[in-house]
């Protein structure tokens, strides 16, 4: 006897409220049954609804007799959006027979071989090329970020399993070594592969379910397809621009894997992967803003003292400070991607300055010293803010560089006199990290993360903490924040930190999360 049941929808995204009503042939029995026809007719994946009865809210699990409900009974349905399950449900599927496909004609490591393909899985790879399965996968429906719809694909992708499929479609394709010995159209796979990672990755939470699925390592291997050297004989090759959009794609990934906390000591260790990406970043064959993307991993694992001693050897940082140079001959390159790469590599160079200076070779001061300087001249604050915003370029914490500018260096650690040259670089480099946090302070995005951070008092409170040197820099960043936000008169236990914070050697690090002044003096007498 058929049924029915009335929905209050209410979507959070667009703060709309309507009523409709399903069918149904007999009384669902679980929660899960009527959420399944809440996504089918409405478009909503189940994992993104909140189902309430009775002011009861269900988990899928729960047996609707329980709760008594009857034919024409009222549930309310509460959801951040829509989304695009028929389309997530198609790239779920393909890749299920993609995946059951490769498995059965992939003779795995130590071999690593394709055997001959079938027509089944070979007709698979061609229709996601000239289809628009490519399109939907890689692209549309993950990106661009910041939109409701795409986080909630994002959501029903993971709980339909197409996650771990992905991954798992990712490694396959890496079971061969050789670029050259996989046909086209599975060429054509790993690149969806890596740029569906890519733009699925928006979130440190999705991130970390890709580390789950050993998605780093499967980065690694695309990134390090060709070496540096190799490249210049790829325009010559058939399948040049597809090799290096693999590997493009790839760094962008372990670019946004490098601002989760747990991979910056495994992609520091990686000399290999650090190589990589610098070469990459001075090759014409590369846009500038692919030199901005290699150069922020270096940012991001810099932000992790312990991987200072595998970055800051003459081998990388010769090549990172090279890339600048490169650049410059490159007339290609725009003047304001330009000083916006010079500016982040000098950023880069900071974080491992202030903390590391005793790792830093002596005779690299000079070319830091004069990238830094020149960098510090040619650029305001207002048009790097430009350059971010135009590019998308949004910052997942603020704390690193804040720190940095309470941190005084380690001299009793500095094996060489602290000489002109290496006073300059810590002072220029404290320059660097308020050009660039005065920067991202312009914009509303980060204005929002440093109140969520609990920050605001920190940075008013750098006039008095920075050497006198840098001082009308902090000045104007703070005058800037206060204009846009506004801000208030430092709390007196804030105060007490950041001037404490001189004599811990740790800097902030020590005390920033402690909250009554005996702590703050017995955290002060433990790092010292």
């Amino acid at each position: 006897m058929s049924c029915h049941l009335d929905f209050v929808l209410e979507c959070s995204a667009t703060k709309t409220r309507s009523t409709k009503k399903i069918q149904f042939q007999t009384l669902p029995c679980v929660a899960s049954q009527v959420m399944e026809a809440v996504e089918a007719r409405f478009s909503v994946p189940a994992c993104a609804q909140t189902l309430t009865y009775n002011s009861t809210v269900l988990r899928g699990s729960e047996n609707l007799r329980d709760h008594l409900v009857r034919s024409g009974d009222t549930f309310h349905v509460s959801y951040l959006s829509e989304g695009d399950c028929a389309e997530v449900s198609e790239a779920v599927e393909w890749l299920r027979k993609m995946v059951n496909e490769l498995e059965a004609c992939t003779r795995l490591p130590p071999v690593g071989v394709i055997l001959p393909m079938s027509p089944a899985v070979e007709d698979l790879g061609v229709s996601a090329m000239h289809g628009s399965l490519d399109q939907n996968l890689s692209v549309s429906l993950f990106y661009p970020w910041g939109k409701e719809r795409h986080v909630v694909n994002k959501l029903h992708f993971l709980h339909s399993g197409g996650l771990e499929l992905l991954c798992r479609l990712y490694a396959l394709v890496h079971t061969v070594d050789q670029w050259d010995s996989l046909p086209y159209w599975l060429q054509c796979v790993e690149c969806i592969c890596g740029q569906s990672l890519t733009n699925f990755m928006e979130t440190f939470e999705f991130r970390r379910h890709v580390l789950k699925h050993n998605g780093l390592e499967m980065c690694f291997k695309s990134l390090l397809r060709c070496s540096y050297q190799d490249q210049g004989a790829i325009l010559a090759r058939q399948n040049d621009a597809l090799l290096l959009h693999a590997m493009e794609v790839a760094l962008y990934a372990v670019c946004n894997l490098s601002e989760v906390p747990e991979c910056h000591l495994p992609i520091a260790q990686r000399a290999d992967v650090l190589r990589q990406a610098l070469d990459m970043s001075t090759s014409y064959l590369y846009t500038c803003k692919t030199s901005v993307v290699a150069v922020s991993v270096f940012i991001c694992i810099a932000q992790s003292y312990d991987t200072h001693k595998y970055v800051a050897t003459p081998g990388i940082l010769e090549r990172l400070i090279a890339c600048c140079t490169h650049r410059e001959t490159q007339h290609a390159t725009e003047h304001s991607e330009l000083l916006a790469f010079k500016c982040y590599t000098g950023l880069a160079l900071a974080q491992l300055v202030i903390p590391s200076l005793h790792l830093i070779p002596t005779d690299l001061h000079a070319p830091i010293e004069k990238l830094m300087s020149q960098t510090l001249r040619s650029l305001s604050p207002p048009a790097l803010k430009a350059y971010d915003s135009e590019e998308g370029l949004v910052w997942c914490t603020l704390l690193p560089y804040i720190k940095l500018l309470y941190l005084q260096p380690d001299r009793r650690r500095v094996d060489c006199e602290m000489t002109p040259t290496a006073c300059s670089i810590v002072a220029l480099s404290r320059d660097v990290i308020l050009l660039c946090l005065h920067s991202a302070l312009l914009r509303e995005v980060h204005q929002s993360l440093l109140v969520k951070e609990k920050l605001v008092d920190y940075v008013v409170c750098l006039p008095w903490i920075v050497p006198s040197r840098s001082r009308p820099r902090a000045r104007e960043l703070v005058a800037d924040l206060a204009t846009s936000i506004g801000v208030d008169p430092p709390r007196l236990l804030t105060l007490a930190k950041a001037t404490l914070s001189k004599q811990c050697q740790q800097g902030l690090e020590g005390i920033i999360g402690v909250w009554s002044a005996r702590d703050i003096a017995a955290r002060i007498t433990t790092c010292n």
